[in-house]
């Protein structure tokens, strides 16, 4: 009998032990997430081409990583990110599967967000890259 509830106190105690490390570690991940972000955002807004304003990043409490764009100087940005669609989610695989500036996502499962936003910041496209589609 004191074995057993022996052996339960030292189950108990490992399994909170596990769960207050993985808890560090997810708050870790988030707080260099967050600080990556942060970085991004000092040079925003900036052109990327001239039709596309990055405006931020950010990073939710689950830890997906949320680009913010906007598409301006056209009258159908709607039009213009579906003709561009399947080159920059191609590019985005790449990039997140070959930049070992970017390991931290793929070592560690991150959802990727692009969202894109007309100019009256009403959402026209949301591409959603979860890590299997770049490991």
């Amino acid at each position: 009998m004191r074995k057993s509830v022996l052996l339960f106190f030292l189950l108990s105690l490992l399994s909170l032990l596990m769960i207050h490390c993985n808890r560090r570690a997810e708050s870790q991940l988030h707080e260099r997430l967050s600080q990556m972000a942060k970085e991004l955002n000092e040079s925003t807004p900036v052109m990327l081409d001239s039709y596309t304003r990055f405006d931020e990043a950010t990073v939710t409490k689950e830890n997906l990583f949320r680009y913010r764009y906007t598409v301006l100087n056209t009258h159908n940005p709607d039009s213009l990110l579906s003709d561009r669609l399947q080159t920059l989610t191609d590019n985005i695989r790449i990039m997140f599967s070959t930049n070992d500036e970017l390991a931290i996502f793929r070592e560690n499962n991150v959802v990727l967000e692009y969202v894109y936003n007309d100019e009256q910041q009403q959402t026209i496209r949301t591409i959603t890259i979860k890590p299997e589609d770049y490991q």
